[in-house]
């Protein structure tokens, strides 16, 4: 066993060096044990290692006497919806998100919503791996029930909408060879639009482009499509379909904070007065919006862990992300990109407003997007970051990583949870300024011995 495979958010690793049959089958006996009573419900992406990993995982479950639902091949949104609609006790998918072919990876969720992480769940889960005896196990052997609830989260998905109000809009969607596909094959036969599928077909091998939609290199199929098509819109998925970015007629992505303050105005209109909440990188125009439209803001920190249970405190209506995370209270408090994208969908047909047209309304603050640097002493830049530039700034604040606010711009600096990476986002009311202050930190991250990475 490789523990340096137990990250904040999840399980991850390179397959087989770092993650394998044996690893999984030990992790599976030690979620047998940590959860006591089932089932435990299980489902795997459509990586190619997912299957064996997914088989010895349900072994290890099963040995020790635990039951198992084996709900197959399922997105991780899908997993969260199982979680929500049937109370498992624990929930878990064999996947690694948007990574390349070579990783794989394990998220899970207690009944309730509860996220495994690295604070809560993984520690005592990593414990058990280690004081378990090799060949220990139950008298009696856990069943295995396969359970298909494709079409019970299409009906999910179909509440979140009014169908008569969408117009036939033509949307060119990439599912990039990921799980997107079954659930928007499903969508396209039960509404009105036009769309045009790109790499729906669940291939572990990405042969056409790694399921990222956050590297511009991922979006270059879907931009063209747009273009060629006249199509009204782009939705550009990840691998395991939680996360999602939309793209006007124009080909131009749309922010995670630019779509966070679409669908805050659309569901506080829908839903009326509620807390939302935002993660601290997205930008001024969601927390002014919010606001506008009678929502109380609630700014946090970023992860999907932290979020679900920032959810289920402030009861909010819904929360977004500036990396295209959207949750909703009524999926239990869960994120999902098809039901974020489906809203946006009813509120461009209710706008009458083209989605560039709403992208420009809301695109008010020029924002830097995320700058990734390579660095060795990541703590120790922040606080010289901390140091020099937060002396004169109106106000600072440690919600995640370090943010510093100045009357006309802002940044935020943080080390990544997921890669030993240092993480920049820098807003500002103009571009100008934007890129005076962009090329001002660049500058001094590079002298503190930080890299960019391009």
């Amino acid at each position: 066993m490789d523990y340096k495979i137990f990250h904040d958010y999840d399980i991850r690793g390179v397959y087989p060096d770092e993650i394998n049959e044996p690893s999984y089958r030990q992790i599976g006996r030690a979620l047998a044990v940590y959860i006591k009573k089932g089932p435990i419900a299980v489902g795997h992406d459509m990586r190619i290692s997912s299957p064996s990993l997914t088989s010895s995982l349900i072994e290890g479950i099963t040995e020790m006497g635990i039951d198992v639902v084996d709900l197959g091949l399922i997105s991780t949104e899908m997993l969260y919806f199982a979680s929500g609609k049937f109370g498992y006790p624990l929930s878990v998918v064999v996947s690694a998100s948007h990574n390349p072919p070579q990783y794989n990876g394990l998220k899970g969720v207690l009944k309730g919503m509860i996220a495994l992480n690295g604070n809560f769940g993984f520690p005592e889960i990593k414990n058990i791996i280690k004081s378990l005896e090799k060949n220990s196990s139950s008298e009696t052997s856990g069943s295995v029930s396969p359970k298909n609830i494709l079409d019970d989260w299409i009906v999910h998905l179909l509440s979140f909408i009014d169908e008569k109000k969408l117009k036939s809009l033509k949307v060119v969607i990439d599912a990039g060879n990921g799980m997107a596909g079954i659930t928007w094959e499903k969508l396209t036969q039960k509404l009105p639009l036009k769309i045009i599928p790109l790499y729906f077909e669940p291939d572990g091998n990405f042969p056409h482009h790694i399921p990222n939609p956050l590297e511009e290199a991922n979006l270059k199929d879907i931009k063209k499509k747009i273009l060629e098509e006249k199509a009204d819109l782009g939705f550009a998925f990840d691998g395991d379909a939680d996360r999602f970015f939309i793209l006007d007629e124009k080909a131009r992505v749309l922010s995670g904070t630019i779509t966070t303050a679409v669908l805050s105005a659309h569901l506080l209109g829908k839903k009326g007065a509620a807390p939302v909440l935002y993660n601290a990188i997205c930008g001024r125009i969601v927390p002014e919006t919010i606001q506008k439209f009678g929502g109380t803001p609630k700014r946090v920190r970023v992860g999907h862990s932290f979020i679900k249970q920032y959810m289920r405190e402030y009861n909010a209506l819904f929360a977004g992300e500036h990396s295209g995370h959207y949750y909703f209270r009524d999926n239990h408090f869960a994120d999902s990109s098809a039901i974020a994208a489906l809203l946006f969908l009813e509120y461009i047909s209710e706008s009458n407003k083209s989605v560039s047209q709403i992208h420009d309304q809301f695109d008010v603050y020029p924002q830097s997007g995320e700058l990734n640097f390579r660095a060795a002493n990541i703590p120790d830049i922040i606080q010289t970051i901390q140091d020099e530039f937060g002396r004169k700034a109106k106000s600072t604040d440690e919600i995640d990583g370090l943010s510093i606010w100045h009357p006309d711009w802002w940044f935020n600096i943080r080390a990544s949870k997921t890669e030993p990476l240092l993480r920049l986002n820098i807003e500002a009311d103009n571009k100008n300024l934007l890129g005076k202050k962009k090329k001002t930190l660049v500058d001094r991250l590079t002298a503190l011995g930080a890299t960019l990475k391009t």
